[in-house]
């Protein structure tokens, strides 16, 4: 008898739970998009699905992280995440392929040329995403602080024939590690030039500047205290007519050590510092 009435039971109830199971179907569970092998190629045309950026570059614990995006270009990760891009060029002057989707918590800006002082495309739309703040040249000297992060903006000399406008040196830490970006830089640092940007661990070293010998280029870093200098800005297949010395001279006149890298990015912690200064040269993308 009881087994008949449960069966007279499921049987009344069954319409019930068909219609409930179908108003509200089982949640699905996040589905990678390469494991659906087939998918048809255009399914992301047909759902007008945006392309995923590429990653950003990883937050290295304890560290930073650098890249050189070619020319004067230079892009530094905090391990908190935090992003700084600093003289990002324009698709006018020279050639380098601008990084896609890349996104910047603040932008320093060394000087006013169309190669280092770039934000917009041809057609005006943005190159570097994220509403970042920007601090650009002579604007920019003194203290600023940016997302937690204090850093000083140093007004550097002109060159003697007065053919370059303002230039800015930044000086900025990350993690532990002082960076010193020195711009347009026209001659050796001056004695007040020294002090104001002090001795920091990593210098950018625009080498392939003709205004300054390779000699002098290496008088900046030995008064910066550098223990990695990175060589920036210098002439490839993708500096357009701009008059700039090539890497291998520069190393052909360097007394220091090199240190080449397979990539144009790389990682650095305060424990992971050479003993002695290093030129760091990175992968030109």
């Amino acid at each position: 008898m009881v087994r008949l009435f449960v069966t007279l039971l499921l049987f009344l109830l069954a319409p019930y739970w068909t219609h409930t199971a179908s108003a509200k179907p089982p949640r699905a569970l996040p589905v990678d998009p390469s494991s659906l092998t087939n998918a048809s190629p255009d399914a992301t045309a047909a759902t007008n699905v945006a392309p995923v950026p590429p990653p950003l570059p990883l937050a290295v614990p304890g560290g930073i992280n650098i890249d050189w995006f070619g020319h004067g270009f230079v892009y530094i990760t905090s391990s908190f995440g935090v992003r700084a891009a600093i003289d990002p060029f324009g698709p006018t002057t020279v050639h380098y392929p601008f990084p896609p989707h890349i996104t910047a918590d603040f932008v320093l800006i060394s000087h006013e040329a169309e190669d280092h002082a770039s934000l917009e495309d041809n057609q005006g739309r943005p190159l570097i995403f994220g509403h970042p703040l920007i601090y650009r040249s002579v604007a920019a000297v003194g203290l600023n602080r940016a997302n937690g992060i204090d850093f000083h903006g140093v007004s550097l000399q002109r060159d003697p024939n007065q053919d370059s406008g303002a230039n800015t040196a930044f000086l900025l830490t990350f993690d532990g590690i002082s960076m010193c970006y020195l711009g347009q830089i026209a001659a050796p640092l001056l004695p007040t030039e020294q002090d104001q940007l002090g001795h920091v661990d990593v210098v950018f070293l625009p080498v392939g500047l003709t205004g300054m010998t390779v000699a002098q280029l290496n008088q900046v870093a030995s008064q910066l205290g550098a223990k990695v200098i990175i060589p920036i800005n210098y002439k490839t297949e993708f500096s357009g007519d701009l008059q700039l010395r090539g890497l291998d001279e520069y190393l052909d006149g360097t007394h220091l050590p090199v240190r080449r890298f397979d990539t144009h990015e790389i990682a650095l912690t305060p424990a992971a510092l050479p003993a002695e200064p290093t030129v760091y040269v990175l992968k030109s993308p």
